[in-house]
C-alpha cells in the first residue's frame, strides 16, 4: 500500500528539483522514495547538516563582535553598511 507525503516548498525550488531529477531520468516521486529508502538504511539523514565550512565563525572573538553589535543595534546605535567579504 502507498502513502502519500505532502510538502509546501518554494516555487522556484520546486521547478529547479523536478528539472535535476529529470535530467538525471527521475521523477519527483522516485527520487523523494530515494530519499527515503537511503535514510531508512543510513538510520538518519543520507547527508551531513552543517551550519558553516568555516571553523573560525563561532569563534570567541567573532561572538564577542557579534554580542556588542547586537547591543548597539537594541540602543538605537546602528548604521547601515555594506558588507565586506572576509579572507
Amino acid at each position: 500500500m502507498a502513502a502519500t507525503i505532502s510538502a509546501k516548498i518554494d516555487n522556484s525550488d520546486k521547478n529547479a528539483f523536478e528539472y535535476i531529477c529529470s535530467s538525471i531520468g527521475l521523477n519527483v516521486s522516485s527520487a523523494i522514495t530515494a530519499f527515503v529508502k537511503a535514510t531508512i538504511r543510513e538510520n538518519g539523514l543520507p547527508f551531513a547538516l552543517k551550519a558553516s565550512d568555516d571553523p573560525h565563525i563561532y569563534s570567541a572573538e567573532n561572538m564577542k563582535y557579534l554580542r556588542q553589535s547586537i547591543a548597539q543595534l537594541e540602543n538605537g546605535h546602528g548604521q547601515a553598511h555594506e558588507l565586506k567579504e572576509i579572507p
